[in-house]
């Protein structure tokens, strides 16, 4: 079965993407898609690049540049939806590289899934060159499998516009981001969210491995903790109260791992607890995340998952701190959380 999709693109600052992401998607098997790439005021040679691009190609590809009085993800991902030939929308990110049968696979899960009103899909760090950045994988990983299981338990928490399909009539039934376009993240999790207070059995994952979307890690611990702040900072805004519950205990759990530790180092508390419940979060956290990365192929990073379990409580608090007290920068913009 076919089914009219529209990719949905929005850039900023990307110019030296464009060549990967523009064969990414001319190489795709399957041929009725359009693509809608959305220039977010780049103040390089982003809009250049894809006018050439777009003037060597068919008129499957079209470039949108947004109004001065137009600004942000959301607002781009929504001139690309409203200007969207298709039924089916997909969103990826500049910097991602795509399987051929990308879409192809996704078309395929929404006529098997009997057309649910969203997709997501799965995002994977490409290959790593710095151990920190391997770390960086097995934590994103977690971070891919937690959304999934999410969905499956229809308690669907979050997902990545890295690779996100979703109906464009249900897009547009959910006000177009309206209620939250003044939030700069969370272009895929409100979206997400809102179908789910309706019907969370309408949002489905898609488990293959041709769907699997490649995006770089970020090159440096700095961006790192920037992209995550960003990531975290929209949990606040939820109107869903489950993931939001679900972020404050995940806070709460890892603060209650540091004052134990901290009690046992300095106080007379009792080592043989902590290390128990250590050792059985390190355990199921093993046994998760193993399977994760085989799935993904980056099987050769299973050996450093006890120590991203050992990290993840410091890290994971002072990610929740930062996200409700601090700014972060993205795209050359500052923003406030």
């Amino acid at each position: 079965m076919t089914t009219a999709v529209t990719v949905v693109v929005a850039l900023r600052n990307e110019e030296k993407n464009i060549e990967t992401l523009f064969q990414s998607l001319k190489q795709q098997s399957y041929q009725h898609f359009n693509c809608c790439f959305i220039n977010d005021h780049s103040d390089d040679n982003t809009a250049l690049l894809l006018e050439e691009k777009v003037k060597s190609a068919s008129d499957q590809f079209k470039v949108i540049s947004l109004n001065k009085n137009e600004e942000g993800k959301k607002m781009a991902i929504r001139k690309g939806v409203e200007n969207a030939q298709g039924d089916l929308i997909i969103t990826t990110d500049a910097d991602c590289v795509h399987d051929p049968d990308w879409i192809k696979t996704i078309v395929a899960y929404y006529h098997q899934y009997k057309k649910p009103k969203l997709l997501s899909g799965p995002v994977q760090f490409s290959p790593s060159n710095t151990f920190l950045q391997q770390l960086m994988t097995i934590e994103f990983g977690s971070l891919i499998l937690t959304g999934a299981t999410s969905i499956m338990n229809k308690q669907p928490n979050m997902c990545n516009a890295a690779n996100l399909a979703f109906q464009r009539e249900a897009f547009l039934h959910q006000n177009n981001y309206e209620k939250h376009i003044h939030i700069p993240t969370g272009d895929d999790e409100f979206l997400m969210h809102q179908i789910a207070a309706e019907d969370p059995s309408k949002i489905r994952f898609i488990k293959n491995s041709k769907a699997i979307v490649q995006t770089p890690p970020p090159e440096g611990f700095s961006s790192f903790i920037q992209q995550r702040i960003r990531w975290a900072s929209k949990w606040r805004h939820y109107d869903n109260k489950s993931p939001q519950l679900s972020a404050i205990f995940i806070f709460l759990l890892h603060f209650s791992f540091i004052g134990s530790l901290a009690s046992v180092t300095f106080f007379s508390g009792n080592w043989l607890i902590l290390l128990s419940g250590l050792a059985v979060r390190l355990l199921i956290e093993l046994y998760f995340n193993k399977i994760m990365l085989k799935w993904q192929g980056d099987h050769r990073l299973v050996k450093w998952i006890p120590l991203v379990s050992l990290l993840y409580p410091f890290y994971a608090f002072s990610i929740g701190l930062l996200a409700t007290f601090s700014k972060y920068s993205w795209k050359n913009r500052k923003y406030n959380v």
